[in-house]
């Protein structure tokens, strides 16, 4: 055994915390040290693999003795057990009867009694190799199911705090906030709203010598990372780290799990997850950005956003629509005299007259037309709320009755449908015990029954959801309200204040009465309360103002 050099290898992973001390690394060490001895073979190397899963082969040390098996400074491996060496018997296999076989490199697994030596025809091997793949499948299935309970229950199970939190040194599982990081983050979210982009934002917080997530992390956990190149630029912001902020529903107060998931048992590489598939759970700790805003940093987000000269994203991204053709409306941006045009539509643009019209309407005329939209909505909203509410609610019914009358007309015609396929189902079946009919002639007339009564389920779900939406009138008005308050006085339009307010603004083509007169139609449909006929909201406001003491007439400034 003079020219046997072997290599003593030792895993443990977080799976396998139920070994306890005896299977520690440590222990695998001494007992590995130990039979060494007592059979008088040299120790070249310890390998030793902490906190690496028995199904992936990827791992480090793993890694380092095939090198060494490679350049031959080692022609042994000597295991306490076959589940140190791994949980994954097809390559587990591969490694040991093949691998090693071709190397000329001796295996021993101490608690089997395995040894290459005497051959590799004990059925030991691929029993036992068969059984800890079958454990780590097991044991990762009630991890996964562990996981999935705890963030149920709202527990926080990173490994690090999201830049804007740290972890609650009473409980791990618990966030709470960070008030210098989350001031960043509130000005990452509120930066954005104001309609800076990406690229000047960066350079913002560059300026500021603000730290970036991953320095601020390591100014506080210095021997975290012991690669110092994690951190060689701590002011270098990126727009994947803005990006990444802006989109993390932490900043909600809310846990989220599973945003991603791994390709199969043994293909640990992760892939995205649907978003309908994550585990959300609301309320588990101090929310940093309001559910307004980060409504308007979203709706912001989706409309292609492309920067000026001066790093300022136009206001009115993603919200000016073609009325005929329904896409966005481009704008037009004189970068010599740093202003913009006007909008037309995209697609009359590319495709010309045979898909759509120009559509046009000049930036000071939308702009100005917008703002005192918003002006007397709010002005008209603040004089006099019920009025106002209660022109809201009858312009909302008076479109949406029609609509909710037939479909409850619908729903009940589908709920005495599906009681009538549930008795008859019921008598099929009745028949079919009773020997009435055939077992032949129930197969041919139930599955057509079902069918249809899942159709008409499908059905019932969708009018529920209709008249429920139609109920919501009052609920959506009473949300729009606190936000159009705050834009009485406002003289000027921001990003920020288009993205909250407006869902969409509809641009119509010109018309020319056959006197030489131009007019267009803009219909501005508005969050929560869609589509307001200002004629008849005007109306309503002068009496409002008619009524109101002199002393606090409000003065409105209408587009000409």
């Amino acid at each position: 055994m003079a020219n046997e050099k072997a290599a003593i290898y030792c895993r443990l992973s977080q799976d396998d915390g139920s070994v306890g001390e005896s299977g520690s690394i440590q222990t695998q060490k001494t007992l590995l040290t130990q039979y060494c001895n007592e059979h008088n073979i040299t120790i070249s190397g310890y390998y030793c693999d902490d906190g690496w899963s028995g199904t992936n082969f990827d791992r480090p040390e793993f890694t380092r003795m095939l090198d060494d098996i490679e350049n031959g400074r080692i022609n042994m491996v000597i295991v306490k057990d076959l589940s140190r060496f791994g949980r994954e018997y097809a390559q587990m296999g591969m490694y040991i009867e093949h691998y090693f076989e071709e190397k000329g490199v001796r295996f021993i697994s101490v608690a089997e009694n395995i040894d290459s030596k005497n051959g590799m025809d004990n059925l030991v091997l691929p029993f036992t190799n068969v059984i800890n793949s079958f454990y780590a499948r097991q044991a990762s299935s009630k991890t996964k199911a562990a996981h999935q309970a705890r963030a149920k229950s709202g527990m926080f199970l990173g490994a690090r705090a999201p830049f804007g939190y740290q972890k609650d040194p009473n409980d791990r599982h618990h966030l709470i906030v960070d008030p210098c990081a989350a001031d960043i983050v509130r000005d990452i979210f509120q930066m954005f709203a104001n309609g800076i982009g990406y690229v000047r934002m960066t350079k913002i917080l560059r300026e500021r010598g603000v730290l970036n997530p991953q320095a601020y992390f390591n100014q506080s956990n210095p021997d975290y990372y012991k690669n110092s190149d994690y951190w060689r630029k701590p002011y270098d912001w990126h727009a994947t780290s803005i990006r990444a902020i802006l989109n993390n529903r932490v900043y909600l107060g809310q846990t989220v799990f599973g945003r991603t998931k791994t390709k199969g048992f043994f293909d640990k590489h992760r892939i995205p997850t649907p978003e309908d598939e994550w585990i959300i759970t609301e309320n588990t700790h101090e929310a940093i950005v309001t559910q307004e805003l980060w409504n308007t940093v979203h709706q912001m987000m989706k409309a292609r956003r492309r920067e000026n000269g001066s790093g300022q994203v136009q206001p009115f991204a993603g919200l000016v629509k073609c009325a005929d053709c329904g896409s966005s409306m481009n704008v037009s941006y004189d970068a010599k005299k740093g202003r913009y045009n006007g909008f037309s539509c995209w697609v009359y643009k590319n495709y010309g007259k045979e898909r759509c019209t120009s559509h046009a309407i000049g930036w000071k005329t939308l702009n100005q037309l917008v703002l005192e939209d918003i002006r007397l909505n709010a002005q008209a909203a603040k004089l006099a709320a019920k009025d106002y509410m209660d022109m809201l609610v009858a312009a909302k019914a008076q479109t949406r009755q029609a609509e909710i009358q037939r479909y409850k007309r619908d729903l009940k015609r589908v709920d005495k449908r599906i009681t009538e396929l549930t008795k008859i189902l019921a008598k099929l079946y009745e028949d079919l015990a009773l020997e009435k009919i055939s077992e032949e002639r129930y197969q041919a007339m139930a599955p057509n029954y079902e069918r249809e009564q899942a159709v008409l389920k499908a059905q019932r779900e969708t009018l529920a959801a209709e008249i429920a939406q139609g109920e919501e009138i009052y609920d959506n008005i009473e949300q729009f309200l606190p936000i159009i308050w705050k834009y009485t006085d406002i003289t000027e339009l921001n990003a920020h204040i288009l993205n909250e307010l407006i869902e969409k603004i509809v641009v119509h083509e010109k018309v020319v009465t056959p006197d030489g007169v131009k007019s267009q139609q803009v219909d501005i449909y508005y969050k929560f309360i869609g589509y307001v006929n200002t004629s008849e909201l005007l109306v309503n406001y002068i009496e409002a103002v008619d009524q109101a003491p002199d002393e606090s007439k409000p003065i409105l400034i209408l587009p000409a």
